[in-house]
């Protein structure tokens, strides 16, 4: 087919100006789903979303001379995931494969580059709306799809800087300028290097799982308030109610905490508006648990092993705290 027409381009720029909200709500869904799925599965990440500017669509509508424009621009909704090295990619790869079936998948990471060469390996995922959840109102013949980009935070920081200068730049940029852009790359794959081998260190060490709890039990509780707590109270705590989990659970006992929150979410988001740290009750003191993040884990407790629970507590802490959870639950 010959350029496309004006007209063309024109009919699509007017077109994605009256649907661009709709995007930017796919957008949203699409990055909320990620978080609820990551915090079941413990991936640290930080999940953005926006749905593309206007001038931005038309730009690239232009300079890719597009026989279809309206059908053949795939990020007019995105999102950006980003974990905190490259150890977790494979993760969040997995996450997004098994619960957003993507429609295409774009991975550089398993394309052949020489040693001697440095480069950004894109990590793309095309996702429909219809792949979401029932909840988040699409239908399963919604065909409008998200793009989702998965970085490294070393590697954002590097596509940060070079999107501009690199990809869209104003002018023609000299060799030595883009090789030593380019170069650092270099950079960005010894930082994740070291940050995974530091990572898989930390996982070899004696309090581990209890660190991966308190990191779930504070993620989880984010969701229901704003507050600070008390650190060292919330490891304390925690070290004697995972006492009341199965020996052969306490690995996955985020994931069960996650899955007991996304569940209860209603009875602990009522909980936390009725008592929590921010309401009348809880500044006066009272009901403190609720506004540490180990008030889920026990509640989760108090409704599947109750009397376990209650065993192991009143040999290392005050009843009365116990009891004040157990009145609210």
């Amino acid at each position: 087919m010959g350029p496309v027409t004006t007209q063309a381009r024109d009919k699509a720029r007017r077109r994605y100006i009256a649907e661009r909200p709709a995007y930017e709500k796919l957008a949203k869904a699409v990055a909320r789903q990620i978080q609820i799925l990551s915090i079941k599965d413990q991936l640290g990440c930080n999940v953005t979303c926006r749905a593309k500017d206007v001038s931005s669509y038309v730009k690239k509508v232009i300079e890719k001379d597009l026989d279809d424009p309206w059908n053949e621009i795939y990020d007019m909704a995105g999102v950006r995931v980003i974990v905190r090295h490259s150890g977790d990619l494979d993760r969040a790869v997995r996450l997004i494969k098994e619960n957003l079936s993507p429609i295409y998948t774009i991975d550089d990471r398993e394309s052949e580059t020489g040693e001697d060469q440095l480069r950004y390996p894109r990590l793309h995922f095309q996702v429909r709306a219809s792949a979401l959840p029932s909840d988040f109102g699409y239908g399963p013949d919604d065909e409008r799809s998200c793009e989702i980009q998965v970085r490294t935070a070393a590697a954002d920081l590097w596509a940060g800087m070079s999107h501009k200068f690199l990809y869209k730049p104003s002018g023609e940029l000299p060799r030595n300028v883009r090789r030593s852009l380019y170069g650092l790359l270099a950079l960005v794959e010894v930082y994740d290097r070291e940050v995974e081998r530091a990572v898989a260190e930390l996982a070899r060490l004696p309090d581990h799982l209890l660190n991966s709890i308190v990191d779930q039990a504070e993620r989880i509780y984010y969701t229901f308030c704003a507050t600070s707590y008390n650190l060292e109270l919330s490891r304390e705590i925690l070290s004697v109610v995972l006492q009341a989990v199965d020996e052969g659970d306490r690995p996955q006992y985020g994931e069960i905490l996650a899955e007991f929150a996304d569940r209860e979410h209603h009875r602990l988001a009522e909980i936390y508006q009725r008592y929590g740290p921010v309401t009348e009750v809880g500044a006066e003191g009272s009901f403190v648990l609720v506004g540490q993040p180990e008030g889920i884990a026990i509640f989760e407790r108090l409704s599947t092993t109750p009397l376990r629970l209650a065993d192991v507590w009143n040999s290392y802490l005050p009843e009365e705290l116990l009891l004040e959870m157990r009145s609210l639950w």
